[in-house]
């Protein structure tokens, strides 16, 4: 569990855009326990489990070496197959880290086909199909209109979701974007009065604020 939780945190650290998603908090995400009827059946699956975490955190492993070393494409292919054919939880990582990989391979469009999968996949938690949602956001607030950014995160923005400081944020970047700064100044105290908001998310909002003075 704890790798997968590192992991997510650097997906989290590498897929926002740098000086906006940098430092974001963990979020662990349980894996569902199978219970085999019978000792037998179940000692038998709990070690096949075993394994299979073994080998598939092995294959995560040699993926983002491929990433790490700039080799994008090759990295993006074997993470493609993690999320074909790993665990839940595996799969919907590898799929996020595959779409960085078709990211800085350059290619957009295949990154957002991934992002579109795995939004639509109801086998994995809801936390990892509404991240998908909202990387995709980023994505489109540089390659594509605020109208899509808005369409994207338009189911994160209620107040108590898990990624709604995040989500009202680029909502803000995506008005600042179209020159509206008073719905900006707006979105942004929303997120600034939220109890549940990291304190990190606080502090850009603060920056952004500031920034927009006068405007």
């Amino acid at each position: 569990m704890t790798e997968i939780f590192n992991e997510i945190d650097e997906e989290i650290r590498k897929e926002k855009s740098r000086e906006l998603w940098n430092k974001y908090g963990i979020y662990a995400v349980a894996l569902i326990v199978l219970i085999i009827v019978g000792t037998a059946g179940y000692v038998g699956w709990r070690n096949y489990q075993q394994s299979a975490a073994r080998d598939q955190g092995a294959a995560f492993a040699a993926a983002a070496t491929l990433a790490a070393e700039g080799d994008h494409a090759a990295a993006a292919k074997a993470f493609g197959a993690i999320a074909e054919d790993g665990s839940n939880s595996y799969r919907a990582l590898a799929s996020l880290r595959e779409a960085a990989s078709l990211r800085e391979a350059g290619d957009g469009a295949a990154a957002m086909a991934v992002y579109d999968r795995l939004a639509a996949d109801g086998s994995v938690a809801a936390e990892f199909s509404s991240l998908a949602h909202l990387m995709a956001g980023y994505y489109l607030l540089d390659h594509g209109t605020t109208a899509e950014v808005r369409a994207r995160i338009a189911p994160l923005l209620e107040t108590g979701r898990l990624w709604s400081a995040s989500a009202n944020e680029l909502l803000a970047l995506s008005q600042i974007k179209d020159g509206d700064y008073a719905a900006a100044r707006s979105t942004l105290a929303l997120v600034q009065n939220d109890a549940d908001a990291p304190e990190m998310i606080k502090g850009r909002v603060s920056q952004l604020l500031a920034a927009l003075e006068g405007k």
